[in-house]
């Protein structure tokens, strides 16, 4: 599943972002350049839970779209159930006829009623996503430049990424898809998934 082909989303995702991210900010929005060849990205958010609150009326939006022209090349909805949670979306997954590869990209995350509570009126919270990111997964390959760089202490014989040269933002952090799976189930180890299918090749854990 982790190999790149297909597309998953984790709820519940333990612990924190690590902050080897290829990019990462507060808020529910940040801008970044991917490489012209990758496998697919990782995307994460960590969203504070209210204990007064009762998201199950409330979805999570996401987006990604040309920041210059504001073409949208991905959409997708999260569970605002757990305090994090990371959806993987390979390369086929986005609208890239509608992409140049020099053009600068923008993820964006916004709450809304789930179905149910538009039908029946239901009262929903708005979800207030803390911090987000977006990983690269891209095989090493020779017409890039890349150093191997960190030491995971959970891994200390991998290390779960290294620098990509990019020809318009100098160098990016990659994971290769053996890294992040292995960074992956390392930190998952322990905690009790439930793997669904949810659509052609969808994956909810």
């Amino acid at each position: 599943m982790c190999n790149g082909r297909h597309r998953y989303f984790i709820a519940a995702i333990p612990g924190e972002m690590p902050n080897w991210m290829s990019y990462s900010g507060e808020g529910c929005s940040l801008s970044f350049h991917i490489p012209p060849v990758f496998h697919g990205l990782v995307l994460w958010a960590v969203h504070p839970l209210e204990k007064d609150h009762d998201y199950g009326n409330s979805r999570i939006i996401i987006i990604i779209r040309n920041k210059s022209n504001g073409i949208q090349l991905f959409k997708d909805y999260g569970s605002p159930g757990t305090a994090g949670w990371i959806r993987y979306m390979s390369r086929s997954e986005m609208g890239m006829e509608d992409y140049c590869g020099d053009d600068e990209l923008e993820l964006y995350f916004y709450s809304e009623p789930s179905e149910y509570a538009v039908r029946y009126g239901w009262p929903f919270n708005l979800v207030h996503i803390k911090e987000c990111g977006v990983h690269v997964i891209a095989g090493k390959q020779d017409s890039f430049e890349e150093s191997e760089v960190g030491i995971d202490t959970m891994m200390p014989s991998l290390p779960p990424y290294y620098l990509l040269s990019h020809p318009h933002c100098g160098s990016i952090t990659a994971s290769t898809p053996k890294q992040w799976s292995d960074f992956l189930f390392a930190k998952l180890q322990g905690h009790s998934l439930d793997l669904t299918l949810d659509g052609k090749n969808k994956y909810f854990i």
